[in-house]
């Protein structure tokens, strides 16, 4: 499926433009994974966006995981997933609480004597955006995330404050509410880690690549800023767009 074939169907959904999904799709036709691992899909926009790619690829499957909630948005990722006709590609997973705990069952599926073997050549967390379900989330997925594999962190700058509105944040110690949590997870967990580098921050996503091996594939290192390259003006608009909606929210 071509990318304007995707966007014909999910264009208008939120939470990914079609500038958004550009990057995604491309970065997917690029790569060629076998296995995506998504966490957080909210509508399914962004899984249809992967999907199409893998179509595209003639290959690949995307394991996408979300609160049990998700079912009730209009519309959810099932109907998407039929109306794109992109079935075959994805598996979605609905929990009950956390996606940590499906964390947990993927580790135990893929561990075997005390030792896991990764499954995934690329991983995007775009879920809770909290330092408890995403920091966690990150430690958890690295384990299952194969040399030279991508992570693609949403929403890096995002703090609860901006949901000042939303019970949860109320409930939320002060301290923790004008933080952006996906920055801390950023700058005290991934950075200083050392197996990864090649980071890329567009000013709302962050790329990292986990380090290789000698058995592993090329490194592939300019892969993300190549693709940003050929999407410059996309990747203007769209920040653009975020500045103005971030404006608008606090004047």
């Amino acid at each position: 499926m071509t990318f304007e074939d995707i966007v014909r169907h999910v264009g208008t959904v939120p939470h990914m433009p079609p500038d958004r999904g550009k990057l995604i799709y491309e970065f997917i036709r690029t790569i060629r994974p076998e296995a995506v691992l998504e966490l957080g899909f909210a509508h399914g926009t962004s899984s249809c966006y992967i999907a199409a790619a893998m179509e595209a690829n003639g290959k690949g499957k995307l394991l996408t995981i979300d609160h049990k909630r998700a079912l009730d948005r209009e519309p959810n990722i099932s109907a998407l997933l039929e109306k794109t006709g992109l079935d075959s590609f994805v598996e979605a997973r609905f929990c009950e609480r956390s996606y940590t705990w499906e964390l947990l069952k993927l580790l135990e599926a893929h561990t075997r004597e005390g030792r896991t073997e990764p499954a995934f050549e690329f991983v995007f967390i775009d879920g809770g955006h909290t330092w408890d379900s995403d920091g966690f989330s990150f430690l958890l997925a690295d384990r299952l995330l194969k040399p030279n594999g991508w992570i693609l962190f949403d929403d890096v700058l995002w703090t609860p404050s901006m949901m000042e509105g939303e019970a949860w944040v109320r409930e939320m110690p002060e301290e923790e509410r004008d933080v952006a949590h996906v920055e801390k997870i950023l700058s005290l967990l991934v950075i200083p880690d050392g197996k990864y580098h090649n980071m890329e921050f567009d000013g709302t996503w962050a790329w990292v690549q986990k380090k290789g091996d000698q058995t592993s594939l090329e490194d592939r290192s300019d892969l993300v800023k190549k693709m940003y390259a050929h999407t410059k003006s996309s990747r203007s608009a769209y920040l653009f767009r975020r500045y103005l909606k971030r404006l608008f929210r606090l004047s």
